[in-house]
């Protein structure tokens, strides 16, 4: 007994030992990490909430400035005034004038340093718009599917994320889209909400945004990664049936060899010897013979 026990010890250790490894690979909440939720009047009736994570370590300087127009109720009031279907929806610019006014007097947020956990344009990821280097400002948008080409951007234009929507896809998707691009930032930032309600009354907007208790952002695949492991698995499922095809081969070679040995014509029934039949003849006649 006691070499098994040995041994299920040092299974044990080998599994705690794998414990922190596997940890590792799990993102850590940092103390700067935290989640926002929108309340957003999607029509005259109806009503809904999408949830956003923010992760430091993706862009500490997004991540704070975000943090403050929260606190700030920059967002309460603004309008989603761009909204591509399959694409993005894009908002961050004040009905009110005057509060407009003073987040652009603060001008722009310059570039993210070195990024330690960067992340890719992905379905449900949101950012700030860029128009080159260091050229953040308050707009926003949020990924409807994987948008992996805005991170092939150079010169400054590609956007940093540096949230993921946890819930609440299904009510960005029902933010309304009628408008699309008409709705003009230069003309908002102007004239502010009498410019929205005259020209554009059923865009939807944000009620109120507040902060809430942290939740962890899901672990979700994009459509390349998803594409990536379909191969992989494709793949892996070939190489099996190829093993498997191969050891089949191998015993129907065997059980044929065994086939052809059991078939000789020496082992065949009812063959008749030709000397045994000499054998039999001389026994014969040796017994016709008297004894001696």
């Amino acid at each position: 007994m006691a070499p098994v026990a040995a041994s299920g010890a040092r299974t044990r250790a080998s599994r705690l030992g794998l414990l922190p490894l596997l940890l590792l690979l799990l993102p850590t909440a940092s103390a700067l990490d935290y989640t926002v939720r929108f309340t957003v009047q999607l029509d005259d009736d109806q009503r809904g909430e999408f949830t956003v994570t923010v992760r430091e370590k993706k862009a500490p300087r997004a991540a704070a400035r975000f943090r403050e127009m929260v606190n700030d109720g920059f967002f309460n009031g603004c309008t989603f005034f761009r909204v591509l279907t399959g694409y993005v929806v894009q908002w961050g610019l004040s009905g009110y004038v005057t509060m407009q006014r003073q987040w652009d007097a603060r001008g722009t947020l310059p570039d993210e340093g070195k990024i330690a956990e960067p992340d890719w344009n992905a379905r449900g990821t949101m950012a700030f718009i860029t128009t080159g280097p260091h050229s953040r400002g308050t707009q926003l948008f949020i990924n409807f599917d994987d948008n992996h080409p805005l991170d092939a951007k150079g010169g400054g234009l590609a956007p940093v994320p540096f949230a993921r929507v946890v819930s609440g896809m299904s009510t960005l998707s029902a933010i309304y889209a009628g408008y699309r691009e008409r709705p003009k930032a230069s003309s908002i930032r102007a004239r502010g909400d009498g410019y929205l309600n005259a020209e554009f009354p059923k865009l939807s907007y944000i009620v109120r945004a507040q902060q809430v208790a942290f939740v962890e952002e899901p672990f979700v695949l994009s459509k390349n990664q998803t594409g990536m492991v379909i191969t992989l698995c494709m793949a892996l499922g070939v190489a099996v049936c190829c093993v498997g095809l191969r050891a089949l081969q191998r015993h129907l070679r065997e059980l044929k060899g065994y086939k052809k040995t059991a078939r000789d014509d020496s082992f065949r029934p009812g063959f008749e010897d030709p000397e045994d039949e000499e054998d039999e003849g001389s026994a014969n006649t040796t017994e016709g013979k008297p004894l001696r």
